[in-house]
């Protein structure tokens, strides 16, 4: 970790040695990544995309993959935001029956991710898993398919209840969250970057302006104990508002920013052509992004100009690049303006008494149908794996307990020299009584006949 391992006098940066960057687990907080990424990309895009390995635990992990396979970061914003607003349309957000955060987690990698994303993840890729037997970390870097990219990942992201309580599986071996053994991967290295969303010893993270006493390290991350720390961890469990995630992926930009200008490298940019993120300069107002979408809704719900102005994220990220701005003013209109006027009913405190007493009775019901539902699926999926077990040892026995009607078979083939012809039913039922005939002890039963009709399938 720079910080520690480098004195005041060795803060510039050397660009001779290989560098890494690892992103520590966050849970929802993970935007701040992506605001810290896009100063990096909009400044020195060679601090990335130069970088010999990218590493992270839990959804560090997911920021990393995205990162390395070519995800843009925009893209990767929009599903953070959209898994956020999912999760606080239920009553128990995250714990809710219904709303599970590795299936939605997972649907969003298989459709993201590209055909060839564990090329492009292997060597450069590293992911923490914490191993369920003995607690120990794995590093995993390398891939063999896309599918077993997407199951490491889903096993650093595993929370134990949090995410429920069948841990997923990679080469057979059950693995939960990175973040509970080594939530920052490689952090020893003298050149790595690492990134956290928690006020600490990391070179990117939020500078609080209190002296603190006491500091905790888990999991290779030193995090200061105050109050805003408290908030952190709390909001990186349970979703914020879009309000305040925009406000994270803002505050994200200004700390990585003063880590550039704390390394000097702003006056030593890499501009690397189709490899930088809009530059702020050119970047419009956050609401002349989607003015043109947002006025013809506003009109639509018979909001005024004052409201359209309680809209509008502002000064709230003011310093984003235009791409990532863009998400997050539409992201946030959705959850503010995106309602019809009926639906603002719903903002009266009587009305919401109600609505919340009223989920609060329907509880039981979405409870019982999503265990059911859950309960039905694991049995399918049980009695499916059965029945593949059954069937491939039932082959298996019965090729081993037939074994001279198969040898039987290939010397007629080899005396007909018709290896590649089918026998039909005749010409078998001649041939055997032919053949076995004399052979047969007196009362012993004929060999089986096939059946009429059945499809002659070729002998093997």
């Amino acid at each position: 970790m720079m910080n520690e391992l480098m004195g005041p006098s060795e803060k510039m940066f050397d660009w001779d040695e290989e560098w890494n960057i690892s992103f520590a687990g966050c849970g929802f907080r993970s935007v701040y990544y992506l605001g810290a990424l896009s100063c990096f990309l909009q400044n020195v895009p060679r601090l990335v995309h130069g970088a010999s390995r990218i590493c992270g635990a839990s959804s560090g992990c997911l920021v990393a993959a995205a990162l390395t396979v070519g995800v843009p970061i925009e893209q990767f914003c929009a599903d953070v935001l959209s898994v956020a607003r999912e999760a606080r349309r239920h009553t128990l957000g995250v714990f809710h029956p219904s709303f599970s955060l590795l299936r939605t987690v997972r649907a969003s990698l298989l459709e993201k991710l590209p055909a060839d994303a564990h090329l492009k993840a292997s060597g450069r890729l590293c992911v923490s898993l914490t191993r369920l037997t003995d607690g120990r970390n794995v590093l995993v870097s390398e891939f063999n398919s896309r599918e077993e990219l997407i199951q490491v990942l889903m096993c650093s992201c595993f929370f134990p209840v949090y995410c429920g309580f069948t841990p997923p599986s990679y080469r057979g071996v059950y693995y939960m969250d990175g973040a509970l053994s080594n939530n920052m991967p490689l952090f020893e290295r003298r050149n790595t970057i690492t990134v956290a969303p928690f006020s600490g010893e990391s070179d990117v993270c939020p500078r609080d302006g209190s002296f603190n006493f006491i500091e905790v390290h888990y999991g290779n991350v030193g995090i200061h104990v105050n109050s805003g720390n408290v908030h952190r961890i709390w909001t990186s469990f349970l979703p914020p508002s879009m309000e305040d995630l925009a406000e994270i992926c803002h505050s994200g930009y200004m700390d990585a920013l003063q880590f550039l200008r704390e390394r000097d490298l702003l006056g030593t940019r890499s501009l690397c052509p189709g490899l930088i993120v809009e530059t702020d300069s050119v970047n419009p107002a956050c609401c002349e992004l989607v003015k043109k979408r947002g006025s013809e809704e506003l009109r639509l719900n018979g909001l005024n100009s004052d409201e359209e102005e309680d809209l509008c994220l502002g000064l709230k990220v003011e310093k984003l690049p235009a791409g990532i701005k863009k998400v997050l003013c539409e992201a946030f209109r959705d959850s503010r303006g995106g309602d019809s006027r009926g639906s603002q009913l719903t903002e009266f405190l009587p009305v919401k008494m109600v609505l919340y007493l009223l989920s609060l009775l329907m509880l039981p019901f979405e409870m019982a149908f999503s265990l059911s539902k859950s309960l039905i699926s694991s049995l399918l999926t049980s009695t499916g794996d059965l029945f593949r077990s059954v069937w491939s040892s039932g082959g298996e026995d019965m090729n081993s307990a037939f074994p001279e009607r198969y040898a039987f078979s290939s010397d007629l083939r080899s005396r007909t020299g018709e290896n590649n012809k089918p026998f039909s039913s005749t010409d078998y039922k001649l041939r055997q009584s032919s053949s076995l005939g004399h052979q047969r002890k007196p009362g012993s039963l004929p060999p089986p006949l096939p059946l009429l009709g059945s499809p002659q399938l070729p002998l093997v």
